[in-house]
């Protein structure tokens, strides 16, 4: 055994109990793609749909361990466990949770349930953790792929269905493309360094007094890391995966897709950019302030001409990214953490509750198209309610609860002196308040189709009203949630580099 080794397993034994719920995903997602699957519990094709309970349990359990894992930084100072990681892993695990409950009816009518199915969401779901703690720019890369190669095969996981193949193969080949232009641009900033580090916190050090023959290689650099995650996101003009492959998923999958990675990728965001560029923010604010503005003007003007509802949300994420994108661009990285924080709090319970909703009508063949909401109030009341409060909220409207989320982002974004951004901002609010609305009107003011109601299943029916009870709730204590939001200081500076840190309080 080589010398070094004796130091090597005691510095991993020193750290390994900072990625307990890493490893728990991962171990329980290869146990279940083997040895539980094919020996111990052979179910058969109909009865695979009991690993969606256990899955479900593991990510309780991941979710536990990840608020209780001890602050600190290991493995060589490549991961890190802070505010940052845990406000964001609780948000793609939960994501996680919601997906595979949202999955029950449709793979249930397809007869698609596998072990496989399930396996992927945990090892996408770990890729995600390790996203969220990364700090250095060589272990964000590495997170970023175990995540996207799970996510490129549940997108295409109907294999009957030429679209979701079509979606499936689009997002395997622009999201290599995109992870090759973002490991690029991490070689000329470790070259720009002279060779001598990846870490965020060293990097940001060493970038701000950079000799001034290298400032073409570190703009090139960054602008590269920029159009990596930016694809990640689905910004503009980096977006052109995000209709096709939402239309093609699976749609429990594209609600995944629009919370748990956005999460997942925006913490990386903050971190790279509130970290390791943070003294270089000249190089990469003007960029960055164009793809906020483009992502909210494209997304919502591109939802008015949807007929697809599942399009209508792809192009609505693209505008929420938008948004949340004003927090990254803030320059004081503990109240920009905050703002999209809760803003994709908000984001992922009002998001899931609409697509329950959607893949409640899909079971009856509807739900691709707006129209197939005509009547609704009169057929499913309670339902249509849900809807309403989902989709108000998502547009921001007052007094729900997607409109404190916005104000806390829009204020942060004027006092940081994005004026122009925030006007933005409020005039592509209104025009996504048009796009939802008329699927209010077809609800309330169109006649229903002929046909019985037919009953919902367990985990839609608790999914929709415990995400309308919740927007609900969120909605009568808005002003309080902000300054709960404030208040309770999840995230603290450490450093003028701009570390973020949990508070115990």
């Amino acid at each position: 055994m080589p010398s070094f080794a004796p130091g090597l397993w005691e510095n991993l034994s020193h750290d390994i109990h900072y990625i307990w719920p890493h490893i728990l995903l991962m171990v329980s997602g290869l146990l279940m793609l083997w040895p539980l699957d094919t020996w111990l519990l052979p179910w058969t094709k109909a009865e695979k749909h009991k690993w969606a309970i256990p899955t479900m349990a593991i990510l309780v359990v991941s979710l536990v361990l990840s608020i209780y894992t001890p602050n600190g930084l290991g493995f060589s100072a490549m991961y890190k466990v802070d505010g940052l990681a845990k406000g964001f892993q609780v948000l793609c695990i939960l994501a996680s949770i919601f997906a595979v409950m949202l999955s029950q009816k449709v793979l249930g009518a397809l007869v698609e349930h596998t072990a496989e199915y399930y396996a992927l969401i945990l090892f996408a779901t770990s890729g995600m953790l390790f996203m969220c703690g990364a700090v250095d720019l060589v272990t964000i890369y590495f997170s970023i792929e175990l995540m996207a190669l799970c996510i490129y095969i549940l997108v295409a996981y109907l294999r009957q269905q030429e679209r979701g193949i079509e979606a499936g193969m689009k997002y395997f080949l622009l999201g290599a493309f995109s992870s090759g232009i973002m490991l690029f641009g991490i070689s000329l900033l470790f070259a720009a360094t002279g060779g001598i580090t990846t870490n965020l916190t060293e990097l940001n050090q060493k970038l701000a007094v950079v000799s001034q023959d290298k400032s073409l290689l570190v703009y090139s650099g960054v602008l590269m890391v920029l159009v990596g995650l930016c694809f990640k996101v689905a910004a503009v003009p980096f977006h052109m995966w995000s209709p096709d492959v939402y239309d093609g998923a699976p749609t429990p999958i594209t609600a995944w897709l629009a919370t748990a990675p956005k999460a997942a990728s925006l913490a990386v965001f903050l971190r790279v950019f509130g970290t390791g560029f943070h003294s270089i923010s000249y190089e990469w604010e003007a960029p960055l302030m164009l793809i906020c503005g483009a992502s909210m003007i494209l997304g919502n003007v591109a939802a008015i001409k949807q007929q697809s509802l599942k399009r209508l949300l792809a192009y609505s994420s693209i505008a929420h990214v938008g948004y949340m994108l004003l927090g990254v661009l803030s320059r004081d990285a503990q109240a920009g953490a905050q703002a999209v924080w809760l803003y994709m709090l908000l984001y992922l319970f009002m998001n899931t509750g609409a697509f329950a909703v959607l893949i409640y009508l899909q079971g009856k063949n509807e739900g691709e198209r707006i129209e197939d909401f005509a009547g609704m109030g009169k057929r499913h009341p309670v339902l249509a309610f849900s809807m309403l409060v989902f989709l108000l909220s998502l547009a921001g409207i007052p007094p729900f609860i997607g409109f404190f989320g916005k104000f806390y982002i829009f204020l942060l974004a004027v006092e940081q002196g994005f004026t122009t951004l925030v006007v933005i901002a409020l005039l592509t609010s209104a025009v996504s308040a048009f796009y939802y609305l008329e699927v209010v009107k077809q609800m309330y003011f169109k006649e229903p189709a002929e046909g019985e109601v037919e009953p919902m299943d367990s985990y839609s029916k608790f999914l929709i009203s415990t995400a309308c009870a919740l927007v609900l709730v969120g909605t009568a204590f808005g002003p309080q949630l902000l300054k709960w939001t404030d208040d309770i200081r999840w995230f603290e500076k450490e450093a003028p580099a701009v570390v973020m840190e949990f508070s115990n309080k």
